[in-house]
C-alpha cells in the first residue's frame, strides 16, 4: 500500500486543488449570499484576497500530513512544492502586483 498514490504528481494535484475547495468553502460558509464573481470583487477591492488565500493554503496541511502518515513521502514533497508556489504566488500578488 505504500507504494500506491507515491507520486510527486498526485501531491502537487492534491496541494493545488486543497485550497482551492478550501476557498470555495470558505465563500459559501460566510458569503453565500453574494455571487462568487462579486465575492471576488469585494476581496479585490478590500485587499483581502492575498489574505485568504493565505488562510486556505493551511488547508494542505490535512493531504500533507496524511501522506506522511501512510508514508507516502513523493506525495508529500509534492504538497510541500505546491505549497512553495502558493507562497511565491501570494508574494507576487502582496509586493508586486
Amino acid at each position: 500500500m505504500k507504494g500506491k498514490f507515491d507520486h510527486l504528481y498526485w501531491g502537487v494535484a492534491a496541494g493545488v486543488i486543497t485550497p482551492l475547495i478550501a476557498f470555495f468553502i470558505y465563500y459559501l460558509y460566510d458569503f453565500r449570499f453574494m455571487s462568487l464573481s462579486s465575492f471576488m470583487g469585494y476581496l479585490k477591492y478590500n485587499g483581502l484576497f492575498t489574505t485568504d488565500l493565505k488562510r486556505s493554503v493551511i488547508a494542505n496541511l490535512v493531504p500533507f500530513f496524511l501522506f506522511i502518515y501512510t508514508e507516502r513521502m513523493k506525495s508529500a514533497r509534492g504538497v510541500l512544492l505546491s505549497m512553495f508556489v502558493y507562497a511565491a504566488l501570494i508574494g507576487y500578488l502582496t509586493f508586486l502586483a
